[in-house]
């Protein structure tokens, strides 16, 4: 079958072929239940730098499916296609969208996109990307049944994966079982299915209106003002769901109304839980807790300390890993792109924006090792704005002042990252000092009502 890769700077008008009414692309997996479908013969998906070759189908959906593949090393992974006789503009902006915050996104608890291209076809074009196939889902875990002891240790890497998306201000809104990935060799769940996602508009490639009739969410675990024309959805209607979840992953049960199976009856000790559950399935989004981080707040004053805060490391560990710390400038170190010099002022360009807090790093950065630099012209003497630096300079000094500053930024970093990591293990030391004291007060409590009698 042929197939055909068009350059990353695919337009939206090389996609268009139809202008039918959106419907969900929410692809469930039914491989994982046994009902894979295999294909006649292989299928074809080629881009720039791989060919692919897909020999089953693992996932239908109402605008496309997900086939089983394996590389030209032969490696498996997985293609999500839009079917290229249903491409109409909302799908491709809403595929886009979920093509690329999994291009950038580096979490591991949340679906990466490895690969992208143009399939080619006598019926039209359409967009495929290609992420890793993963073993299972959680709705195939729970219907093996997971060991009480073991789920909030799951749960938790739900958390942290929905957690990194609201930190970037994305509202996944169909968060349900089937797209949760499953990956055997490190016991690891990860978000998926970002196809209805609520993105920030300085976020988009291209803007994304959800109509007043469409449902956007898998009924079951919609939150009530999902279900409500005109409902105001935002980060709650995703901690409604987990709450459905949580209460699931124990119970088998789907909470409904206030009448259903709590935890306490499969796992006493975890009783404490249904609390939990009974705030974050509030009819009110009001009532409901303001973020994942507080519901991580509540399991760690419990004493679930495998439950990490997003930003920091596990309680009581020493170093904060880099992949916990959701800051650009931690991880990609600054670096000059371009100068420009008028008026005799020399504009160096970086490659992002700077904060103060990294100014000051740049500014104090002698702390670590000494440096080099004209008379006048040290760190010190530099204006920051965005990502330009600024500093005067004669013609003649503008070499030697640009090799000075691309030798310091080295530096720079590594003390940023000092500040950052020193910032967050007092902030963790601090929070969990404040737990403690609220958990022993809340059982000096307990115990005075339990103990006296009146």
């Amino acid at each position: 079958m042929h197939t055909r890769y068009h350059t990353c700077g695919i337009t939206l008008c090389q996609w268009e072929h139809s202008l039918n009414l959106y419907r969900v692309f929410s692809l469930t997996l039914k491989f994982f239940n046994g009902d894979m479908k295999m294909l006649k013969k292989p299928v074809e998906f080629e881009t720039a730098f791989n060919k692919y070759n897909a020999t089953d189908i693992i996932g239908e959906g109402g605008a496309g499916c997900v086939y089983r593949a394996t590389d030209e090393l032969g490696q498996p992974c997985a293609i999500k296609l839009l079917d290229p006789k249903k491409v109409s503009r909302e799908k491709l902006k809403r595929f886009k969208n979920e093509m690329n915050f999994g291009e950038r996104n580096n979490h591991r608890n949340i679906v990466t996109v490895a690969d992208h291209g143009i399939y080619l076809t006598r019926d039209g074009s359409a967009p495929f990307f290609v992420m890793p196939l993963y073993d299972n889902t959680l709705r195939g875990l729970m219907n093996t049944r997971i060991a009480p002891q073991r789920v909030l240790q799951l749960y938790s890497q739900l958390l942290n994966g929905v957690e990194a998306a609201h930190l970037q201000n994305i509202i996944h809104r169909d968060l349900k079982p089937e797209n949760m990935f499953y990956l055997a060799n490190d016991d690891r769940l990860l978000i998926g299915d970002f196809g209805i996602a609520h993105f920030e508009q300085d976020e988009l490639f291209t803007s994304v209106e959800t109509r007043p009739n469409e449902r956007l969410a898998n009924f079951l675990y919609a939150a009530p003002e999902q279900r409500t024309r005109g409902g105001m959805v935002d980060q709650k209607a995703d901690l409604y769901a987990l709450g459905l979840i949580l209460n699931e992953m124990f119970t088998h049960e789907v909470p409904q109304g206030t009448d259903y199976k709590t935890i306490a009856v499969v796992a006493s000790e975890l009783a404490y839980l249904d609390e939990i559950v009974a705030n974050l399935i509030k009819q009110s989004p009001n009532e409901r807790p303001h973020s994942i981080d507080t519901v991580k707040r509540l399991l760690i004053a419990r004493g679930n300390e495998f439950v990490a805060r997003q930003h920091l490391n596990q309680l009581r560990q020493a170093v904060v890993p880099q992949n916990d710390i959701d800051d650009p400038l931690f991880h990609d170190p600054i670096s000059l792109v371009g100068i420009d010099y008028e008026n005799g002022v020399l504009h160096m360009r970086l490659n992002r924006a700077v904060t103060e807090k990294w100014v000051s790093a740049f500014r104090n950065m002698g702390t670590i090792s000494p440096y080099s630099a004209l008379w006048g012209k040290g760190p010190e003497n530099f204006t920051f704005k965005g990502d330009t630096a600024r500093i005067m300079a004669t013609e003649d000094e503008v070499q030697q002042v640009v090799d000075h500053f691309k030798s310091w930024l080295p530096t720079a970093h590594s003390k940023y990252q000092q500040i950052v990591l020193r910032e967050k293990h007092a902030e963790e030391n601090r929070q969990q000092q404040e737990l403690r004291l609220k958990i022993a007060e809340a059982e000096s409590r307990e115990r005075v009502l339990r103990n006296v009698r009146i």
